[in-house]
C-alpha cells in the first residue's frame, strides 16, 4: 500500500550539526547519502509548531502502517526529534532532527542508474550553482518530504524526513567561526555575496518518485 503523500515541508531556521551537503557520505552506504541534521531551540513557537506537524504526520502514517498487517499493531511510535547531548553526555537544551537524501540508485522502471543532490539556495531564494563548503554551525532552513516506516528489531515506527533542499542563511565553513561567534553584528549597505545567479523555485525571501530518480527538488521556502 502506497503511503499518503504530503506537501513539501519547510522548517524554521536551525543550526547545522555535521552536515553532508556538498558531497554524499558513502562510509556506511555505497550509494551515498546527503544529510542535514539541524539543532533547534524547542522553546521557540515556530519549532513547537514544527514538532506538532511532524507528530501529526507520523501518527497518520502509523495508523496506515498498523492497518497493513496484524503484527504491526505491536509497534510503537518513535519520537520525531532527538535531545542533543554535549561531549560529556549532558543535554544541551536543544533538539535535533535529521534530514536525509539518497544520492544514487537504479530505477526500477528503466533499470538505469540515477543520481541527485539537494538544491541549495541563498537567503534571498536564489539557487547557488557552486555552493561553498557548508560546515557545522551554519544556519539553514530545510525543505523535506515526509514518509515513515517500521524497524522490526526495535518494534518502532519512525518518521523519515527526506531532504529536498536547503536555504543557506549564515555560512560557517569547516574549522571557521560564524560572524556572530566573532562578535560581528549586521552593517547596512555593505558587501553581499553574489554567487547565486539562477532564480529560485523556492518562493520569496527568508523572513521561504517511487524510484527516487530525480535530481533534488523544490519547495516553498
Amino acid at each position: 500500500m502506497a503511503q499518503k503523500k504530503y506537501p513539501i515541508l519547510n522548517t524554521p531556521k536551525g543550526v547545522a550539526v555535521w552536515p553532508n551537503l556538498n558531497a554524499p557520505d558513502t562510509k556506511f552506504k555505497p550509494e551515498g547519502e546527503y544529510t542535514a541534521r539541524l539543532a533547534f531551540d524547542p522553546n521557540l513557537p515556530e519549532v513547537q509548531q514544527l514538532i506538532a506537524t511532524l507528530e501529526k504526520v507520523r501518527d497518520e502514517l502509523f495508523e496506515e502502517f498498523k492497518a497493513e498487517k496484524p503484527a504491526h499493531k505491536k509497534f510503537e511510535v518513535a519520537p520525531v526529534f532527538t535531545e542533543e547531548l554535549d561531549k560529556d553526555g549532558e543535554e544541551t537544551g536543544r533538539i535535533t532532527i535529521n534530514f536525509k537524501m539518497k544520492a544514487s540508485g537504479v530505477s526500477k522502471q528503466t533499470n538505469k542508474p540515477w543520481s541527485r543532490k539537494p538544491a541549495i539556495f541563498d537567503s534571498k531564494g536564489k539557487e547557488i550553482k557552486n555552493p561553498p563548503t557548508i560546515g557545522g554551525g551554519s544556519t539553514l532552513r530545510v525543505a523535506c518530504e515526509l514518509g515513515g516506516g517500521g524497524v522490526p528489531s526495535a518494534k518502532k515506527f519512525y518518521l523519515s524526513p527526506k531532504l529536498v533542499g536547503v536555504k543557506l542563511l549564515e555560512l560557517v565553513t569547516f574549522g571557521s567561526k560564524s560572524s556572530k561567534e566573532m562578535g560581528f553584528d549586521e552593517d547596512e549597505g555593505g558587501y553581499e555575496a553574489d554567487d547565486a545567479p539562477a532564480p529560485s523555485t523556492f518562493g520569496g525571501e527568508d523572513d521561504a518518485g517511487s524510484d527516487e530518480d530525480t535530481s533534488g527538488g523544490s519547495g516553498d521556502f
